[in-house]
Protein backbone atom coordinates (compact mmCIF):
# COMPACT_ATOMS: atom_id res chain seq x y z
CA UNK A 1 0.00 0.00 0.00
CA UNK A 2 1.45 3.40 -0.89
CA UNK A 3 1.07 6.87 0.96
CA UNK A 4 -0.28 9.88 -1.44
CA UNK A 5 -1.00 12.96 0.64
CA UNK A 6 -3.28 15.55 -1.02
CA UNK A 7 -3.74 19.50 -0.56
CA UNK A 8 -5.71 22.51 -1.22
CA UNK A 9 -5.20 25.67 -1.53
CA UNK A 10 -7.93 28.51 0.23
CA UNK A 11 -7.21 32.43 -0.89
CA UNK A 12 -7.92 35.53 0.84
CA UNK A 13 -6.76 38.65 1.81
CA UNK A 14 -4.93 38.95 5.49
CA UNK A 15 -3.79 41.47 7.78
CA UNK A 16 0.48 40.97 7.85
CA UNK A 17 2.88 43.35 9.37
CA UNK A 18 1.90 46.50 10.91
CA UNK A 19 4.61 49.21 11.49
CA UNK A 20 4.82 52.80 12.68
CA UNK A 21 6.94 55.71 11.39
CA UNK A 22 7.36 59.45 11.92
CA UNK A 23 8.07 62.24 9.38
CA UNK A 24 8.96 65.89 10.67
CA UNK A 25 7.36 68.38 8.58
CA UNK A 26 8.15 72.04 8.61
CA UNK A 27 6.79 75.48 7.87
CA UNK A 28 7.98 79.17 6.78
CA UNK A 29 6.46 82.55 8.46
CA UNK A 30 8.51 85.08 6.90
CA UNK A 31 8.74 88.40 8.78
CA UNK A 32 7.63 87.40 12.20
CA UNK A 33 10.60 87.53 14.44
CA UNK A 34 8.90 89.99 16.53
CA UNK A 35 5.32 88.21 17.09
CA UNK A 36 4.62 86.04 20.00
CA UNK A 37 2.96 82.89 19.57
CA UNK A 38 0.06 82.58 21.36
CA UNK A 39 -1.36 79.55 19.91
CA UNK A 40 0.21 76.39 17.27
CA UNK A 41 -3.11 74.69 15.45
CA UNK A 42 -1.73 71.49 12.99
CA UNK A 43 -3.84 69.49 10.97
CA UNK A 44 -2.60 66.40 8.55
CA UNK A 45 -4.62 65.16 5.46
CA UNK A 46 -3.65 61.63 3.93
CA UNK A 47 -2.84 61.99 0.52
CA UNK A 48 -2.28 58.39 -0.49
CA UNK A 49 0.60 55.49 0.26
CA UNK A 50 2.16 53.07 -2.43
CA UNK A 51 3.76 49.47 -1.15
CA UNK A 52 6.98 48.61 -2.70
CA UNK A 53 9.51 46.13 -2.09
CA UNK A 54 10.64 46.83 1.12
CA UNK A 55 9.43 50.14 1.94
CA UNK A 56 5.80 51.68 2.12
CA UNK A 57 5.84 55.39 0.42
CA UNK A 58 2.86 58.27 2.04
CA UNK A 59 2.21 61.38 1.90
CA UNK A 60 -0.18 63.98 2.91
CA UNK A 61 -0.99 67.63 4.24
CA UNK A 62 -0.09 69.13 7.02
CA UNK A 63 -2.14 72.58 7.39
CA UNK A 64 -0.80 75.03 10.24
CA UNK A 65 -3.27 77.69 12.13
CA UNK A 66 -1.65 79.81 14.39
CA UNK A 67 -2.26 82.70 16.83
CA UNK A 68 -0.40 85.67 17.05
CA UNK A 69 0.48 89.00 18.87
CA UNK A 70 2.12 91.69 17.34
CA UNK A 71 4.50 93.92 19.28
CA UNK A 72 1.73 96.47 19.73
CA UNK A 73 -0.40 94.34 21.26
CA UNK A 74 -3.24 93.28 18.17
CA UNK A 75 -4.26 89.72 17.72
CA UNK A 76 -4.29 87.75 14.19
CA UNK A 77 -4.49 84.17 12.36
CA UNK A 78 -2.24 82.99 9.86
CA UNK A 79 -2.78 79.73 8.32
CA UNK A 80 0.35 78.08 5.96
CA UNK A 81 0.52 74.51 4.27
CA UNK A 82 3.03 72.09 3.62
CA UNK A 83 3.35 68.68 1.37
CA UNK A 84 5.45 65.85 2.82
CA UNK A 85 6.13 62.64 1.82
CA UNK A 86 7.71 59.74 3.67
CA UNK A 87 9.88 56.21 3.26
CA UNK A 88 8.82 53.67 5.66
CA UNK A 89 10.95 50.59 6.14
CA UNK A 90 9.46 47.17 6.12
CA UNK A 91 11.65 43.85 4.74
CA UNK A 92 8.31 42.31 3.94
CA UNK A 93 6.66 45.08 1.97
CA UNK A 94 5.95 44.21 -1.19
CA UNK A 95 4.20 45.54 -4.38
CA UNK A 96 1.28 43.26 -3.86
CA UNK A 97 -0.05 44.60 -0.47
CA UNK A 98 -2.10 47.34 0.23
CA UNK A 99 -1.39 49.58 3.03
CA UNK A 100 -3.92 51.39 5.26
CA UNK A 101 -2.25 54.56 7.11
CA UNK A 102 -3.89 56.62 9.21
CA UNK A 103 -1.71 59.65 10.41
CA UNK A 104 -1.75 62.38 13.20
CA UNK A 105 -0.03 64.74 14.61
CA UNK A 106 2.32 63.73 17.98
CA UNK A 107 3.75 67.44 18.83
CA UNK A 108 3.81 70.95 17.51
CA UNK A 109 6.63 73.28 18.09
CA UNK A 110 8.34 76.34 16.64
CA UNK A 111 11.63 78.04 16.81
CA UNK A 112 12.91 81.81 15.04
CA UNK A 113 15.20 81.58 11.98
CA UNK A 114 16.58 85.20 11.56
CA UNK A 115 13.55 86.90 11.17
CA UNK A 116 11.88 83.95 10.03
CA UNK A 117 8.90 81.78 12.47
CA UNK A 118 9.43 78.28 11.59
CA UNK A 119 6.83 75.58 12.32
CA UNK A 120 7.50 72.14 12.86
CA UNK A 121 5.31 69.26 13.64
CA UNK A 122 6.07 65.39 14.21
CA UNK A 123 3.83 63.69 12.16
CA UNK A 124 2.86 59.88 13.07
CA UNK A 125 1.66 57.40 10.11
CA UNK A 126 0.62 54.11 11.80
CA UNK A 127 0.24 52.08 8.91
CA UNK A 128 -1.27 48.26 8.43
CA UNK A 129 -0.32 46.57 5.52
CA UNK A 130 -2.32 43.86 3.73
CA UNK A 131 -1.42 41.06 1.06
CA UNK A 132 -3.13 38.13 -0.47
CA UNK A 133 -2.59 34.72 1.12
CA UNK A 134 -2.55 31.63 0.10
CA UNK A 135 -3.37 28.97 3.03
CA UNK A 136 -2.30 25.67 1.68
CA UNK A 137 -3.84 22.62 4.05
CA UNK A 138 -3.81 18.71 3.63
CA UNK A 139 -6.85 17.68 2.12
CA UNK A 140 -6.70 13.64 2.88
CA UNK A 141 -5.32 11.38 0.13
CA UNK A 142 -4.56 7.61 -0.42
CA UNK A 143 -3.64 5.79 2.38
CA UNK A 144 -4.83 9.45 4.56
CA UNK A 145 -6.87 9.58 7.48
CA UNK A 146 -7.71 13.28 8.28
CA UNK A 147 -10.03 14.40 11.35
CA UNK A 148 -11.45 17.60 10.05
CA UNK A 149 -13.16 20.73 11.95
CA UNK A 150 -14.20 24.22 10.67
CA UNK A 151 -11.58 26.67 10.57
CA UNK A 152 -12.73 30.43 11.17
CA UNK A 153 -11.17 32.39 8.31
CA UNK A 154 -11.90 35.96 8.07
CA UNK A 155 -11.78 38.20 5.03
CA UNK A 156 -11.75 41.58 4.79
CA UNK A 157 -13.18 44.27 2.06
CA UNK A 158 -11.92 47.84 2.64
CA UNK A 159 -14.10 50.87 1.14
CA UNK A 160 -13.41 54.36 1.11
CA UNK A 161 -15.61 57.37 0.51
CA UNK A 162 -15.42 61.55 0.76
CA UNK A 163 -18.75 63.80 0.92
CA UNK A 164 -19.29 67.19 1.97
CA UNK A 165 -21.56 68.84 4.92
CA UNK A 166 -22.72 72.31 5.26
CA UNK A 167 -23.51 73.88 8.57
CA UNK A 168 -24.46 77.74 8.91
CA UNK A 169 -25.07 79.09 12.55
CA UNK A 170 -25.49 82.46 14.06
CA UNK A 171 -22.82 84.10 16.82
CA UNK A 172 -22.14 87.49 17.99
CA UNK A 173 -20.69 90.14 15.95
CA UNK A 174 -17.13 89.25 14.78
CA UNK A 175 -14.54 91.43 13.41
CA UNK A 176 -12.21 88.30 12.31
CA UNK A 177 -12.07 84.69 12.55
CA UNK A 178 -8.38 83.46 13.85
CA UNK A 179 -8.39 80.15 13.47
CA UNK A 180 -10.73 76.90 13.93
CA UNK A 181 -10.09 73.13 14.06
CA UNK A 182 -12.18 70.25 14.37
CA UNK A 183 -12.80 66.74 15.64
CA UNK A 184 -14.87 63.90 14.38
CA UNK A 185 -16.53 61.36 16.44
CA UNK A 186 -18.69 58.57 14.66
CA UNK A 187 -21.78 57.09 16.38
CA UNK A 188 -23.05 54.59 14.27
CA UNK A 189 -21.39 52.17 11.46
CA UNK A 190 -24.06 49.21 10.25
CA UNK A 191 -23.25 47.15 6.98
CA UNK A 192 -26.00 47.47 4.41
CA UNK A 193 -26.94 45.75 1.11
CA UNK A 194 -23.84 47.57 -1.00
CA UNK A 195 -22.87 50.45 1.12
CA UNK A 196 -21.98 51.37 5.13
CA UNK A 197 -23.89 53.93 6.96
CA UNK A 198 -21.64 56.22 8.56
CA UNK A 199 -22.72 58.56 11.17
CA UNK A 200 -21.35 60.79 13.65
CA UNK A 201 -20.41 64.62 14.46
CA UNK A 202 -18.55 67.18 14.18
CA UNK A 203 -17.42 69.32 16.92
CA UNK A 204 -15.87 73.08 14.86
CA UNK A 205 -13.80 75.23 17.38
CA UNK A 206 -13.93 78.79 16.46
CA UNK A 207 -11.53 81.36 17.70
CA UNK A 208 -12.74 84.71 16.87
CA UNK A 209 -11.57 88.50 17.69
CA UNK A 210 -14.86 90.72 18.90
CA UNK A 211 -15.35 93.75 16.48
CA UNK A 212 -13.91 96.52 17.20
CA UNK A 213 -11.72 94.86 20.36
CA UNK A 214 -8.85 92.60 20.66
CA UNK A 215 -10.47 90.52 22.66
CA UNK A 216 -10.99 87.01 21.36
CA UNK A 217 -14.08 84.41 22.56
CA UNK A 218 -14.52 80.99 21.43
CA UNK A 219 -17.62 79.29 19.88
CA UNK A 220 -18.57 75.98 19.09
CA UNK A 221 -20.57 73.94 17.17
CA UNK A 222 -21.54 69.86 16.76
CA UNK A 223 -22.45 69.52 13.13
CA UNK A 224 -24.18 65.90 12.72
CA UNK A 225 -23.33 63.92 9.90
CA UNK A 226 -24.21 60.47 7.56
CA UNK A 227 -22.84 59.05 4.29
CA UNK A 228 -23.15 55.88 2.87
CA UNK A 229 -20.33 54.68 1.59
CA UNK A 230 -20.16 52.09 -0.96
CA UNK A 231 -19.28 48.69 -1.18
CA UNK A 232 -20.01 45.65 -3.47
CA UNK A 233 -19.50 43.32 -0.69
CA UNK A 234 -21.15 44.65 2.14
CA UNK A 235 -24.73 43.06 3.15
CA UNK A 236 -26.87 43.64 6.20
CA UNK A 237 -25.79 42.76 9.85
CA UNK A 238 -22.09 41.91 8.50
CA UNK A 239 -19.58 43.04 11.00
CA UNK A 240 -17.46 46.96 10.02
CA UNK A 241 -15.55 49.02 11.08
CA UNK A 242 -14.56 52.41 10.03
CA UNK A 243 -12.73 56.09 10.72
CA UNK A 244 -13.36 59.70 9.53
CA UNK A 245 -11.41 62.48 8.67
CA UNK A 246 -11.43 66.29 8.36
CA UNK A 247 -10.03 66.74 4.73
CA UNK A 248 -10.59 70.39 4.66
CA UNK A 249 -12.69 73.00 6.46
CA UNK A 250 -13.71 76.71 4.71
CA UNK A 251 -15.66 79.68 7.05
CA UNK A 252 -16.85 82.53 5.67
CA UNK A 253 -18.46 85.05 7.71
CA UNK A 254 -21.93 87.14 6.97
CA UNK A 255 -22.04 90.36 9.96
CA UNK A 256 -25.13 92.46 10.20
CA UNK A 257 -23.64 95.97 11.62
CA UNK A 258 -27.60 97.02 12.81
CA UNK A 259 -28.19 93.70 14.96
CA UNK A 260 -25.15 92.92 16.11
CA UNK A 261 -24.89 89.26 15.01
CA UNK A 262 -22.78 87.60 12.46
CA UNK A 263 -23.57 84.53 10.43
CA UNK A 264 -20.95 81.59 9.93
CA UNK A 265 -21.40 79.39 6.79
CA UNK A 266 -18.85 76.28 7.69
CA UNK A 267 -18.45 73.84 4.31
CA UNK A 268 -16.51 70.83 5.60
CA UNK A 269 -15.01 67.89 3.71
CA UNK A 270 -14.54 64.56 5.01
CA UNK A 271 -12.99 61.28 4.22
CA UNK A 272 -14.72 57.85 5.60
CA UNK A 273 -12.30 54.52 5.59
CA UNK A 274 -14.44 51.56 6.14
CA UNK A 275 -13.82 47.68 6.29
CA UNK A 276 -16.35 44.80 5.89
CA UNK A 277 -15.12 41.55 7.58
CA UNK A 278 -17.04 38.32 6.21
CA UNK A 279 -16.29 35.23 8.27
CA UNK A 280 -15.89 31.77 6.73
CA UNK A 281 -15.59 28.04 8.20
CA UNK A 282 -13.36 26.41 5.98
CA UNK A 283 -13.27 22.21 6.64
CA UNK A 284 -9.57 21.32 7.78
CA UNK A 285 -8.01 18.61 9.17
CA UNK A 286 -7.06 19.36 12.88
CA UNK A 287 -5.22 16.00 12.98
CA UNK A 288 -4.06 13.12 10.57
CA UNK A 289 -1.81 9.76 10.37
CA UNK A 290 -1.48 7.21 7.70
CA UNK A 291 -2.16 3.87 9.01
CA UNK A 292 0.76 0.91 8.60
CA UNK A 293 3.03 3.84 8.08
CA UNK A 294 5.15 6.68 10.69
CA UNK A 295 3.75 9.95 9.77
CA UNK A 296 3.65 13.30 12.09
CA UNK A 297 1.71 16.08 10.63
CA UNK A 298 2.85 19.68 10.41
CA UNK A 299 0.35 22.54 11.90
CA UNK A 300 -0.24 25.51 11.10
CA UNK A 301 -2.40 28.08 12.39
CA UNK A 302 -4.62 31.17 11.11
CA UNK A 303 -5.88 34.26 13.35
CA UNK A 304 -9.62 35.98 12.76
CA UNK A 305 -10.06 39.32 14.51
CA UNK A 306 -13.25 40.98 13.54
CA UNK A 307 -15.35 43.48 15.67
CA UNK A 308 -18.19 42.41 17.91
CA UNK A 309 -20.12 45.20 18.57
CA UNK A 310 -19.90 49.10 19.16
CA UNK A 311 -21.62 51.80 20.94
CA UNK A 312 -21.96 55.69 21.60
CA UNK A 313 -20.95 56.43 25.30
CA UNK A 314 -20.69 59.87 26.93
CA UNK A 315 -18.94 60.64 30.09
CA UNK A 316 -18.02 64.56 32.68
CA UNK A 317 -14.46 64.61 33.63
CA UNK A 318 -13.59 67.66 35.80
CA UNK A 319 -10.36 68.11 38.16
CA UNK A 320 -7.40 70.06 38.49
CA UNK A 321 -5.39 70.69 35.19
CA UNK A 322 -1.75 71.01 34.80
CA UNK A 323 -0.37 74.11 32.33
CA UNK A 324 2.71 74.93 30.43
CA UNK A 325 2.86 78.18 31.67
CA UNK A 326 1.01 81.07 33.98
CA UNK A 327 -2.79 81.45 33.26
CA UNK A 328 -4.00 84.62 31.83
CA UNK A 329 -4.82 87.22 34.54
CA UNK A 330 -8.51 87.51 33.04
CA UNK A 331 -9.55 84.51 30.69
CA UNK A 332 -11.31 85.20 27.59
CA UNK A 333 -11.57 81.75 25.96
CA UNK A 334 -10.88 77.89 25.65
CA UNK A 335 -10.69 76.82 21.88
CA UNK A 336 -7.90 73.77 20.41
CA UNK A 337 -9.76 71.21 22.37
CA UNK A 338 -8.59 68.10 21.84
CA UNK A 339 -8.64 64.17 23.70
CA UNK A 340 -6.03 61.43 23.91
CA UNK A 341 -7.60 58.43 25.05
CA UNK A 342 -6.41 54.61 25.59
CA UNK A 343 -8.38 51.41 26.78
CA UNK A 344 -8.21 48.26 28.10
CA UNK A 345 -11.03 45.84 28.19
CA UNK A 346 -12.39 43.42 31.05
CA UNK A 347 -14.89 41.22 31.52
CA UNK A 348 -17.92 43.60 31.19
CA UNK A 349 -16.16 47.01 31.02
CA UNK A 350 -13.11 49.02 29.20
CA UNK A 351 -11.12 51.05 31.18
CA UNK A 352 -10.80 54.38 29.68
CA UNK A 353 -8.02 56.78 30.50
CA UNK A 354 -5.79 59.68 28.47
CA UNK A 355 -6.09 63.77 28.90
CA UNK A 356 -8.01 66.41 27.92
CA UNK A 357 -5.86 69.30 25.83
CA UNK A 358 -7.07 72.79 25.19
CA UNK A 359 -5.69 76.24 25.26
CA UNK A 360 -6.89 79.22 27.28
CA UNK A 361 -6.99 82.71 26.24
CA UNK A 362 -6.86 86.02 27.90
CA UNK A 363 -4.69 89.12 29.05
CA UNK A 364 -1.73 89.45 31.73
CA UNK A 365 -1.14 91.85 34.42
CA UNK A 366 -0.27 94.21 31.92
CA UNK A 367 -2.84 93.89 29.77
CA UNK A 368 -0.91 91.71 27.09
CA UNK A 369 -2.57 88.83 25.42
CA UNK A 370 -1.56 85.32 26.64
CA UNK A 371 -2.02 82.11 26.41
CA UNK A 372 -1.27 78.87 28.01
CA UNK A 373 -2.68 75.05 27.16
CA UNK A 374 -3.99 72.96 30.31
CA UNK A 375 -4.04 69.40 30.49
CA UNK A 376 -6.62 67.27 32.81
CA UNK A 377 -6.25 63.55 33.24
CA UNK A 378 -9.09 61.35 33.54
CA UNK A 379 -9.68 57.87 33.90
CA UNK A 380 -13.39 56.13 34.02
CA UNK A 381 -14.56 52.76 33.62
CA UNK A 382 -17.50 52.45 30.43
CA UNK A 383 -19.06 49.22 31.29
CA UNK A 384 -20.29 46.61 28.75
CA UNK A 385 -22.11 43.18 28.73
CA UNK A 386 -20.38 42.29 25.86
CA UNK A 387 -16.91 43.42 26.74
CA UNK A 388 -14.90 40.05 27.29
CA UNK A 389 -11.19 39.76 28.60
CA UNK A 390 -8.55 39.51 26.47
CA UNK A 391 -11.02 41.28 23.58
CA UNK A 392 -9.05 44.65 21.56
CA UNK A 393 -10.56 48.00 22.02
CA UNK A 394 -10.70 51.13 19.77
CA UNK A 395 -12.08 54.30 21.14
CA UNK A 396 -12.20 57.86 19.60
CA UNK A 397 -13.32 60.74 21.36
CA UNK A 398 -14.30 64.37 21.02
CA UNK A 399 -14.43 67.06 23.79
CA UNK A 400 -16.54 69.63 23.91
CA UNK A 401 -18.34 72.73 26.54
CA UNK A 402 -14.13 72.83 28.11
CA UNK A 403 -14.03 75.53 30.87
CA UNK A 404 -11.25 76.37 32.76
CA UNK A 405 -11.24 78.54 36.34
CA UNK A 406 -8.28 79.88 38.24
CA UNK A 407 -8.61 78.91 41.61
CA UNK A 408 -5.02 78.58 42.67
CA UNK A 409 -4.23 76.00 40.81
CA UNK A 410 -6.27 75.67 37.62
CA UNK A 411 -9.14 73.63 37.38
CA UNK A 412 -11.01 72.20 33.90
CA UNK A 413 -13.57 70.27 33.12
CA UNK A 414 -15.19 69.39 29.86
CA UNK A 415 -17.59 66.33 28.22
CA UNK A 416 -16.04 63.57 26.28
CA UNK A 417 -18.60 61.53 23.51
CA UNK A 418 -16.87 58.37 22.85
CA UNK A 419 -17.51 55.52 20.28
CA UNK A 420 -16.35 52.50 21.68
CA UNK A 421 -15.47 49.40 18.97
CA UNK A 422 -14.37 46.20 20.64
CA UNK A 423 -12.94 43.33 18.74
CA UNK A 424 -12.59 39.69 19.25
CA UNK A 425 -10.17 37.09 17.97
CA UNK A 426 -9.45 33.37 18.14
CA UNK A 427 -6.41 31.56 16.60
CA UNK A 428 -7.42 27.96 14.52
CA UNK A 429 -4.85 25.52 13.83
CA UNK A 430 -4.63 22.93 10.62
CA UNK A 431 -2.51 20.53 9.07
CA UNK A 432 -0.35 22.13 6.56
CA UNK A 433 1.42 19.25 5.42
CA UNK A 434 2.21 15.22 6.03
CA UNK A 435 5.54 13.66 6.73
CA UNK A 436 5.10 10.30 5.73
CA UNK A 437 7.89 8.06 7.31
CA UNK A 438 8.84 4.04 6.43
CA UNK A 439 6.01 1.52 7.43
CA UNK A 440 5.51 0.34 10.29
CA UNK A 441 5.90 -3.35 12.06
CA UNK A 442 2.96 -4.58 12.36
CA UNK A 443 1.77 -6.52 15.29
CA UNK A 444 2.33 -10.53 15.65
CA UNK A 445 -0.96 -12.10 16.88
CA UNK A 446 -3.91 -12.49 15.53
CA UNK A 447 -5.95 -10.30 17.74
CA UNK A 448 -5.63 -7.00 19.57
CA UNK A 449 -7.24 -6.56 22.87
CA UNK A 450 -7.36 -2.75 23.55
CA UNK A 451 -8.19 -1.27 27.02
CA UNK A 452 -8.90 2.80 25.95
CA UNK A 453 -8.79 5.34 28.70
CA UNK A 454 -11.56 7.21 30.00
CA UNK A 455 -12.55 10.57 27.49
CA UNK A 456 -10.84 8.69 24.52
CA UNK A 457 -12.50 9.79 21.59
CA UNK A 458 -12.61 7.73 18.44
CA UNK A 459 -10.12 9.43 16.81
CA UNK A 460 -7.74 9.37 19.69
CA UNK A 461 -8.55 5.54 19.82
CA UNK A 462 -7.87 5.15 15.83
CA UNK A 463 -4.61 6.56 16.20
CA UNK A 464 -3.39 4.71 19.16
CA UNK A 465 -3.89 1.33 17.45
CA UNK A 466 -2.85 3.01 13.85
CA UNK A 467 -6.25 2.05 12.35
CA UNK A 468 -8.91 4.10 10.09
CA UNK A 469 -11.71 5.17 12.49
CA UNK A 470 -14.47 3.32 10.64
CA UNK A 471 -12.61 0.34 11.47
CA UNK A 472 -13.03 1.00 14.77
CA UNK A 473 -16.27 1.56 14.94
CA UNK A 474 -16.88 -1.36 13.20
CA UNK A 475 -15.15 -3.70 15.28
CA UNK A 476 -16.68 -2.24 18.05
CA UNK A 477 -20.08 -1.28 17.15
CA UNK A 478 -22.09 -0.76 20.44
CA UNK A 479 -19.60 1.91 21.84
CA UNK A 480 -20.16 5.58 22.79
CA UNK A 481 -17.52 7.90 22.50
CA UNK A 482 -16.37 9.45 24.03
CA UNK A 483 -15.53 6.52 26.40
CA UNK A 484 -16.80 6.12 30.12
CA UNK A 485 -13.92 3.92 31.11
CA UNK A 486 -13.18 0.28 31.06
CA UNK A 487 -14.17 -0.82 27.94
CA UNK A 488 -12.18 -2.86 25.90
CA UNK A 489 -11.91 -3.27 21.66
CA UNK A 490 -10.92 -6.43 20.16
CA UNK A 491 -9.18 -5.92 16.64
CA UNK A 492 -8.66 -9.28 14.44
CA UNK A 493 -5.68 -8.75 11.86
CA UNK A 494 -7.20 -10.30 8.63
CA UNK A 495 -4.83 -13.20 7.21
CA UNK A 496 -3.15 -12.65 3.94
CA UNK A 497 -4.08 -15.21 1.19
Amino acid sequence: MSVSPQYETYEYTARGPVLRAQSIVECRLEGRADDRLLALSPRVVYGGAEVLSGEVRYGGKLFFSAVLASPDGSVAGVERGAEFSHRAPCEDAAPAQRAEVALHVEKAEYRLEGRSLILSAIVTADIALYAPVQLRYLSGGDGVVCDRSPVRVVRTFPCEGVFAQEEEFETDYVGDILLHSEQVCLSRVVAEPGSLDVAGEVNLSVLAKKEGENEVVSYERLIPFRAEIPCDEAAGGLPCDARAEVVSANLSATCDEEHGRCRILARIELRVAGRVYRAEEVLMPRDAFCPGFGSAPVRGKVSAEEPVCAFTAAERVSGSAASDGPLAEALQAAALCGVQIAATVSDGSVACEGVLDAVVFGRDAEGAPASARVSLPFAFPVRSDRARAGDRAVVTALCCGVSVRRRGEPEAEGSLKLFVTLYGSEEGEYVSDLAVGAPADEAAGAVTVFFPAAGDTLWQVAKKLDRPPEEIGAAAPGLSFPLAGGERIILWRRKEQ
